[in-house]
């Protein structure tokens, strides 16, 4: 072996030995690891390559059932075995269920399906899960209105996932369901944030993490004039149709308010920018957003800069946006770089975007990759 090969096994052997956290998941905490095959390769990101190299998206269908949707997605596999997320699918059945085939077929996966069903009635299995993948904790993505009592906080961590809040308040259910675990009624700004104060004490004291929201590139974000956001409030609480204009007030009041919440509870907000909700309406199940490559994070600077004190942990998932992220971190002093997201969390641009930051971003404002996954 050269020397340059010791030091790189020998940094290897270091980095593998680093346990680490998970910093955003959307893993259930109630069923936090695959009682099936079918939980595996449910996964979007296998559905989504599946479906757009032929297989029929009705196939995925809650009611099908396993005999029909097993063999079907297996034979999807062979279309899309030159991914890394395929590689990634064999990895973890060789690692976490001693899978010892080079590739998932119509011949073998009845065997790794058995494996998995076995495995998962292990006593303590997500632990067992956890040790083996070298992960410490896993941050959890819990809506507004979740049971966080339950939670395990030795190997959860909550975090308030605010998309509903912040997209879709003037849902009767979802505005319901805020007052209801608030005991707050709500009429008017003031009352829409006393709720989400009380909100962010309960998260607190249950130890979370942060607040995390996903939003699209074409946002504006502004600061909202009290009276406009009453009328906001107003129309939204008597289920009266909102304009345009204010819809994007009562997003932006959402969204400063919450961030006026971080400042006070000393919180950080992870922000997942640049998802085009919707933008495929034939895809899989959470396979119909896009990215739109070429945005800009400008729009996010009212945000930033009305609120120095919040600490905003930025990812992106457009790879024309990856140096102006690094640039961010390199300027702005309370944003951090915050791993890859979704089409940007492929090793070709995680090797060349963790040079880059690794070279412009000082080491106290970088945040590794994280998982997403959803078991």
């Amino acid at each position: 072996m050269r020397p340059s090969e010791e030091l790189e096994q020998r940094l290897l052997d270091e980095i593998m030995g680093i346990q680490v956290i998970d910093v955003h998941s959307h893993v259930p905490w109630e069923a936090p690891f695959a009682r099936s095959l079918r939980d595996l390769l449910g996964y979007h990101y296998f559905t989504e390559l599946a479906h757009s190299a032929g297989m029929d998206r009705g196939v995925l269908d809650a009611e099908t059932p396993d005999e029909e949707v097993m063999p079907a997605l297996v034979e999807a596999l062979s279309t899309f075995d030159n991914t890394v997320q395929y590689s990634w699918l064999i990895e973890l059945a060789r690692e976490l269920f001693g899978f010892q085939h080079r590739r998932l077929t119509l011949d073998n996966w009845e065997e790794l399906a058995e494996a998995v069903v076995a495995r998962s009635r292990r006593a303590g299995r997500e632990r067992e899960i956890m040790a083996d993948s070298g992960i410490q904790k896993v941050f959890l993505s819990n809506s507004f209105d979740d049971d966080l009592e339950a939670i395990d906080p030795e190997v959860f961590v909550p975090v308030l996932r605010a998309d509903l809040l912040v997209f879709h308040f003037p849902d009767r259910e979802v505005r319901r369901s805020l007052e209801k675990v608030t005991d707050v009624a709500i009429r008017k700004g003031a009352d829409l944030r006393e709720a989400l104060e009380k909100v962010f004490r309960r998260f607190q004291g249950s130890g979370a993490a942060g607040v995390a929201v996903s939003l699209p590139p074409q946002l504006q974000l502004f600061p909202v004039v009290e009276g406009d956001l009453d009328t906001a409030v107003g129309k939204a609480v008597q289920d009266k149709p909102l304009s345009s204009d204010e819809t994007v007030t009562l997003r932006c009041g959402v969204l400063f308010a919450l961030s006026e919440l971080c400042a006070q509870f000393e919180l950080p907000m992870q922000v997942l920018y640049g998802a085009v909700k919707g933008a495929y309406r034939h895809g899989v199940h959470q396979g119909k957003d896009l990215l739109q490559a070429g945005d800009t994070l400008r729009p996010l600077l009212p945000l930033l800069n009305a609120f120095p004190q919040v600490t905003f942990c930025l990812s992106v998932l457009s790879d024309s946006q990856a140096q102006e992220l690094a640039s961010y971190g390199w300027l702005v002093s309370n944003v951090v770089v915050c791993g890859h997201w979704w089409y940007d969390s492929l090793p070709a641009y995680m090797e060349r975007d963790l040079a880059a930051r690794l070279q412009s971003v000082p080491k106290t404002k970088l945040i590794g990759f994280y998982s997403d996954m959803y078991k």
